[in-house]
């Protein structure tokens, strides 16, 4: 294979775009590589500007489920961007979607909208630390939850945080009040919440951690999360961005049966779309 055009392009994304690429984790610097770049995509192929077809086992970081340029979706799509496209008050299918997702994901009751999944991590958050009147979050290392300032403690985020506590960037005050712990540690949280549980408005985690190479909880380990909380009267916030919809129909919670006071979804929603 040559892979020529995707240097080429590569070379004149890094003139105009930090780093040639818009995500840390697309550089490929860290395999001694390149990043593709990729023309079309079908079903479940690829081709790059050199026209060499891949299997795409990355399915733009999970939410194309359906594939690439499934007819079903681009018919839905063009149909629906027809009628406009945004209009900034609301919409019957917003109202047709959260009745969907609160359909299928065990714990939710209601659902609000936001832009990202980072907002969804940094919202949940906001609305805990209100509820309880408490600033103290845990959360646990190699987990990610947005690119958000208190939250880019040991994220194992690679490029952004060079993996040390608290991205560059991030001043120490904003993350003082983060707490991050081992992950599958149920030990250590029960520790750290019977010392601090008092001040700590929520815990967060990838109920399956994506971002530290898909590492499943142990047995017990998210039931016993759910115990802490409810014997502290902290917060239990399940980001499902990366398993909701896919390990079950209801994500995470419903496959290991433990439900959170809070859920965060993405991009899997729009299937990659904004």
């Amino acid at each position: 294979m040559r892979w020529d055009n995707s240097r080429k392009w590569y070379q004149e994304a890094c003139k105009w775009i930090p780093g040639g690429v818009n995500s840390p984790v697309r550089s490929s610097r860290a395999v001694g590589a390149s990043p593709l770049f990729v023309k079309q995509g079908h079903g479940c192929w690829i081709v790059d500007e050199d026209g060499n077809r891949y299997v795409d086992h990355v399915c733009s970081w999970g939410p194309l489920i359906a594939g690439h340029a499934h007819p079903k979706v681009v018919e839905a799509i063009s149909q629906t961007a027809m009628r406009g496209t945004s209009y900034g008050i609301p919409t019957r299918l917003e109202v047709v979607m959260a009745q969907k997702v609160v359909e299928m994901v065990p714990s939710m009751d209601m659902v609000r909208m936001v832009n990202s999944g980072t907002e969804a991590a940094m919202s949940a958050i906001r609305l805990a630390r209100g509820f309880t009147g408490r600033s103290k979050l845990i959360k646990f290392n190699g987990c990610y939850h947005g690119h958000s300032d208190c939250l880019l403690v040991q994220s194992g985020s690679g490029l952004a945080t060079f993996g040390i506590p608290g991205s560059p960037g991030v001043p120490p005050e904003l993350v003082q009040h983060t707490l991050s712990l081992p992950y599958n540690d149920l030990e250590q949280v029960q520790e750290t919440m019977a010392r601090e549980g008092e001040q700590v408005a929520a815990i967060i985690v990838e109920p399956v951690a994506g971002n530290m190479g898909v590492v499943a909880p142990r047995p017990g380990f998210l039931a016993g999360l759910r115990k802490s909380c409810d014997a502290y009267g902290s917060i239990l916030i399940f980001d499902e961005v990366i398993t909701g919809f896919r390990v079950a129909r209801g994500g995470a919670q419903e496959l290991y049966g433990v439900l959170p006071d809070l859920t965060c979804l993405g991009k899997i929603i729009g299937g990659g779309l904004p």
